[in-house]
């Protein structure tokens, strides 16, 4: 049963990076890249207060609905062959990736619920970089790799792993985090200083053009 929980791990831990990689630093570089229509999704996200549409279509009449399925049923796919041997990993990344859509459609077709109960992904269309939070169901990796930028600390989570916890077991927790990951904190607090002031100036960093 072990398989099931390091599964999620994995996962968020691949969420951060091909969401990082595949589908903002390489189509920035090459506007060919068929993960380029994510670009579009930001533009959308951005003009819209969080809202897109695109959720409510079909995927064989938006490319980057298309896109983003494909590659999740790809995914699960792909793990498929280890369930004979690792049943648990397997039914933890089929759940990965029916949690992904669900929640990453229901966040952009609801902006409050996104702002309410993923406010990393909300910050991450809506702060002035967006370019960090590349987390979307869990801000783990974020907290890990120091790119979580807190925006609203009234409906930011209270905890790195983002569940609420009782303060008995929520503050020692806070407390091993801040110690274990200490660089990664400095940076999420300097990237928030500078993101802050940028916001205030009414700067934005957009996404490979996308306009604020």
């Amino acid at each position: 049963m072990i398989g099931f929980p390091i599964a999620l791990f994995v996962a968020n831990g691949f969420e951060w990076y091909a969401h990082k990689v595949w589908l903002h630093e390489y189509p920035s570089k090459h506007r060919n890249a068929p993960f380029f229509t994510h670009i579009r999704h930001h533009g959308r996200a951005r003009l819209n207060g969080f809202n897109d549409e695109g959720y409510r279509n079909s995927m064989w009449r938006d490319q980057e609905m298309f896109n983003e399925k494909v590659a999740l049923i790809a995914i699960a796919a792909g793990v498929t062959p280890l369930a004979p041997i690792a049943p648990f990993f397997t039914l933890g990344v089929y759940y990965s990736a029916w949690n992904y859509w669900s929640t990453h459609a229901k966040a952009h077709l609801d902006p409050e619920y996104a702002r309410k109960h993923i406010p990393w992904h909300y910050d991450h269309h809506m702060n002035a970089n967006q370019d960090a939070n590349w987390c979307v169901t869990k801000p783990w990796f974020d907290y890990i790799m120091g790119t979580r930028i807190i925006a609203d600390t009234a409906t930011a989570e209270t905890n790195p792993l983002a569940i609420k916890l009782p303060a008995l077991i929520e503050k020692p927790l806070n407390l091993v985090a801040r110690r274990l990951l200490r660089k990664s904190y400095a940076r999420m607090h300097e990237y928030a200083r500078i993101d802050a002031q940028k916001r205030g100036q009414g700067v934005a960093v957009p996404v490979a053009g996308v306009a604020a």
